[in-house]
């Protein structure tokens, strides 16, 4: 399902996107990085984002990724690979603007949101084991314009227990508007109901943050049941066919 949110981002929201996997990469796996190259990668990293606000300029850009460049690594090879997720994210936002105007003699080919991603997830999962597809994904969903209805109802479908989330949504509501006779109500017999009704009815009550709590709720859920998230891979490989 990650890949399919990332295929559907624009340009631009891509390139944001990659700054902030490789920013997370940083920080995830501070501990095996220098304070030195810990401080290059953010500079670099800040240096692009502002970029995109005219708070920096090429040239310093270029500064950045030259001094990011020349940063010693000892040791594992890790680091190495943490540091090329920076790379790689920058690429993805100004690699040809900086080819352009000079600053830069190489080009890195086919670079896309998708290959800071993949290559992001695999940094973390050797460095902590941490689950970074769903950090990414999480984060895709809280900074989106909207919330994809269709990816909501396409979720929904995939869950084995929906008594159990449709209490966590009502819970989730009461705890906003103590009181609300439907969602006690939800509370007291939580497959009463099925649980797109629940969800529609919390989203109509809290707004289109709800539902954004309610995707990312989702989210968690599936990938805490290997065998629904194996579903909801192939669900994903059937839609970006």
């Amino acid at each position: 399902m990650l890949e399919q949110q990332l295929r559907a981002a624009d340009p631009m929201r891509g390139k944001v996107l990659s700054l902030a996997f490789a920013e997370h990469v940083i920080k995830v796996c501070a501990e095996e990085l220098t304070p030195e190259q810990q401080d290059l990668s953010r500079i670099y990293l800040s240096t692009a984002k502002a970029l995109f606000s005219g708070e920096a300029s090429m040239t310093a850009l270029a500064d950045a990724s030259g001094a990011h460049a020349k940063i010693r690594i000892t040791g594992s090879r890790l680091a190495e690979e943490i540091l090329w997720v920076a790379v790689l994210a920058v690429s993805v936002c100004w690699q040809r603007d900086l080819v352009r105007e000079g600053l830069s003699r190489g080009e890195l080919k086919n670079l896309t949101v998708r290959t800071v991603a993949a290559e992001a997830q695999t940094v973390v999962r050797r460095c902590t084991g941490g689950p970074e597809a769903l950090w990414q994904l999480t984060h895709v969903i809280e900074t989106a314009d909207r919330v994809d209805p269709q990816l909501m109802a396409n979720l929904l479908d995939e869950v084995a227990d929906a008594e159990a989330l449709a209490a966590d949504f009502a819970r989730h509501v009461l705890e906003a508007r103590p009181g609300e006779r439907y969602f006690e109500a939800v509370l007291d017999d939580p497959g009463g109901l099925p649980l797109a009704v629940v969800a529609s009815q919390a989203q109509h009550m809290l707004g289109e943050p709800e539902g954004r709590w309610q995707l990312i709720r989702l989210v968690e859920t599936l990938a805490q049941r290997p065998e629904q998230h194996r579903s909801w891979q192939r669900r994903s490989a059937r839609d970006q066919a």
